[in-house]
């Protein structure tokens, strides 16, 4: 037994030894912790750009608990706690956790990270060893990415349904189970993303022939498996992307819109395939009513049956859904909730995530107001009703569309130039919402937006929500248009433009399906918004990016930095495609596609392959790739003879034995086949070059000599 700060680790089942570790990574990891404050640990992620950082230590993992409605006091079982990347949500919340984990080094960084804390116990050991001397009286117990090792934590004949039923029955009667897990049939791993256990493609799609000690589920797999332990009363929820990092809880009560899972692309861990538009393949899914099926992650929530003679009080709300704000600064982030009351009713609120947010939901309030007033003269735009309540504000939950979900299924239909009437109309109405002044820089406007230099006078509102994108403008059936949120509203002049320049940037440029509004319609120039004002807004917008996240860096910046590849199929195979090699014979009739068969060589850069020339062949053409590219060190030979091969090629030979192509129809041709040689030999390394790059290389080849030094260099380079 032992304390780190106020933490207890109890060390009585520990075997003396971790069994399970990922190696130097978990020493540097609690060199982290044990060096920064958690404040600092998003500057920390951003500058070690490793992954197994990020998952550890990253705010964002807790947000798979932080929303969950855990009772004030609850004692919580918190099993597989690793390095505490949710103890802490828990802990905030709960009135004692207690957690158990087989690796002492992993407790250590959870134990260093939440020092401060003093309802944390730290269990040590095999949770076969240790669960024997817990207590059954538990009112939470959380399963976070540790039910799929079931059969590793377990093992026998139905691992999963006693593990289950193992960690349930220290859970008193009324408690809760707080189960995270992939989807096996999570849409990501049919677009090409891999396993996220066994690192292979389309393992859990195949009912996992490889992998031994692990499994995940479908939706229809953990019912079978909860209702067969004899636990019926089930609630499912589904993170988006994932339980890892996620930025959005659904639930059956509150499923995505159409639009609304566009943010698809985020592997850390490894590269990936692209095979499909997720975001045009999800909305086929929600539009079918699939979503619960394909989901990427679920969250459930199992309760343990009271006996016969007691009843479960309903609670006072339950929530349906949740979206966090990621990557800002402590006094910006929030959550966006719906609960249900007991009636059914929606309620809608938002609530800061840290104390310091305090300011930010009074400031929320008190925008609201400000732009009721500012906006009724005109009444093209309405103010979603608020109130502030202690932590959090309180909105008039609204019935109806958004304009980006409206837009969108005018793109759906094909109906393009409707889709632009719409888009023009409804930037108008924002435009034309207020009453404008002329622009004057302000010390405030600074602070948010820098310093920007305006060539011209620049039209402004004093009151200014400039998020006043699509996706927050509600259409109620009384043709009102309703602001839905308000959070980025600042009390001194901002350019009008601006603010337009942010509703077309993030709705153009948001999803796939919307390319084709941007290619057609030059919406920018519609509304006098220059390429210069371009330039000067997407700085502004930068600015004001930064003011919101000093020195937090959210996941989605991140990837860009840490992300590993996102292989589009496309590509792939136009890559394949390109470096296919062709090979045509001449039998006397000459040369067509008729006589002519492909070699499948791949994508290596030194390629050795075999031409089998086939009896009464004249002639022999082999088309190394269908794009231009670079030969070198190429080497024809008699295959048993040993004898090099006379050819000629159609490319610009840069020295011996090296050639440059610069179309896509490079060709090694071979005119003299003697008596009884059929088959020939070929090597040689290739660089595949883009047509436009050959050309301009062989054009300044062809008129100045002295490059083709230069260009030899970089060859043997």
């Amino acid at each position: 037994m032992e304390k780190i700060g106020n933490v207890v680790l109890d060390d009585t089942h520990y075997p003396g030894e971790d069994l399970y570790s990922d190696g130097a990574v978990e020493d540097h990891i609690l060199e982290l912790v044990q060096t920064y404050p958690q404040e600092e640990y998003p500057q920390v992620i951003a500058r070690e750009q490793d992954w197994a950082v990020m998952y550890h230590l990253a705010h964002e993992r807790e947000n798979i608990l932080s929303w969950y409605p855990f009772t004030p006091g609850a004692k919580v079982l918190e099993v597989g706690s690793g390095c505490g990347a949710v103890t802490g949500a828990v802990a905030k919340a709960a009135g004692e956790v207690t957690c158990i984990d087989l690796s002492k080094k992993r407790s250590m960084v959870n134990a260093v990270r939440h020092k401060d804390s003093g309802n944390i116990k730290i269990r040590l050991g095999n949770f076969q060893d240790v669960e024997r001397d817990l207590e059954e009286d538990f009112d939470y117990a959380t399963l976070i990415g540790v039910f799929e090792y079931g059969r590793g934590y377990i093992g026998g004949k139905k691992p999963y349904h006693d593990f289950l039923t193992t960690v349930m029955k220290h859970v008193r009667p009324g408690g809760k189970l707080l189960l995270a897990i992939e989807n096996k049939f999570g849409l990501k791993y049919w677009a090409g993303c891999r396993e996220d256990h066994a690192g292979t493609f389309f393992e859990g799609l195949e009912g996992y022939p490889a992998a031994e000690f692990v499994r995940t589920f479908t939706r229809p797999e953990l019912i079978r498996i909860m209702e067969e332990c004899g636990y019926t009363d089930y609630k499912f929820y589904y993170p988006y992307p994932d339980y890892k990092l996620p930025r959005v809880i659904y639930s059956d009560a509150y499923l995505p819109r159409l639009g609304e899972l566009n943010q698809n692309i985020c592997n850390f861990d490894r590269d990936r395939l692209v095979l499909m538009d997720e975001g045009r393949v999800y909305d086929q899914i929600v539009t079918d009513g699939l979503f619960p099926l394909y989901a990427n992650s679920f969250f459930v929530e199992i309760t343990r049956p009271f006996h016969d003679s007691v009843s479960a009080a309903s609670r006072e709300d339950c929530p349906v859904y949740t979206k966090y704000s990621s990557g800002r600064a402590e006094e910006f982030s929030i959550q966006t909730r719906i609960v249900q009351d007991m009636s059914g009713k929606n309620i809608l609120y938002k609530k800061a995530e840290f104390p310091k947010g305090q300011a930010h939901m009074a400031h929320m309030a008190e925008a609201g107001e400000r732009l009721r007033l500012l906006w009724q003269e005109k009444g093209m735009l309405c103010v979603n009703e608020c109130q502030l309540k202690e932590d959090r504000v309180e909105f008039e939950y609204l019935q109806g569309y958004t304009v980006e979900g409206y837009l969108d299924s005018l793109l759906e239909q094909n109906k393009f130039e409707e889709a632009a009437r719409e888009l023009k109309k409804a930037v108008e109405r924002i435009r034309d919402s207020a009453p404008l002044e002329i622009f004057h820089m302000t010390p405030e406007f600074q602070q948010v937006f820098g310093s920007p230099e305006f060539s011209e006078e620049e039209q402004a509102v004093s009151v200014a929500d400039i998020d006043l994108i699509f996706s927050n403008l509600l259409c109620t059936k009384d043709g009102r248009w309703h602001v839905l949120d308000y959070e980025w509203t600042f009390f001194f002049p901002v350019p009008v433009k601006f603010i337009l320049y942010r509703v077309l940037h993030y709705y153009l440029e948001g999803a796939s399906l919307r390319r084709v509004l941007k290619e057609t319609f030059d919406f920018y120039q519609e509304f006098q918004i220059t390429s210069g004002q371009q330039e000067i807004f997407q700085q502004m917008e930068q600015h004001f990016q930064r003011y919101i996240a000093k020195g937090s860096v959210s996941p989605a910046v991140l990837y860009h930095t840490m992300g590993k590849k996102a292989l589009p199929l496309q590509e792939i195979l136009k890559e394949t495609d390109r470096r296919r090699v062709q090979v045509y014979l001449d039998q006397g009739q000459g040369f067509s596609e008729e006589q002519s068969y492909f070699i499948e060589t791949g994508c290596e850069e030194v390629l050795n392959y075999t031409v089998c020339i086939p009896e009464q062949t004249v002639g022999v053409w082999i088309d190394p790739a269908l794009s231009a590219c670079i030969l070198k060190e190429v080497k024809l030979s008699w295959r048993g003879k040993n004898t090099s091969v006379k050819y000629h090629t159609t490319g610009f030979e840069l020295e011996k034995n090296c050639y440059l192509f610069d179309n896509s129809d490079p060709k090694i041709i071979i005119e003299e086949i003697p008596q009884g040689r059929c088959q020939v030999e070929v090597s040689y390394r290739i660089s595949i070059l883009e047509e436009e790059t050959a050309v301009l290389l062989m054009d300044k080849m062809n008129t100045r000599g002295r490059v083709k030094k230069k260009i030899r260099g970089l060859v043997k380079g």
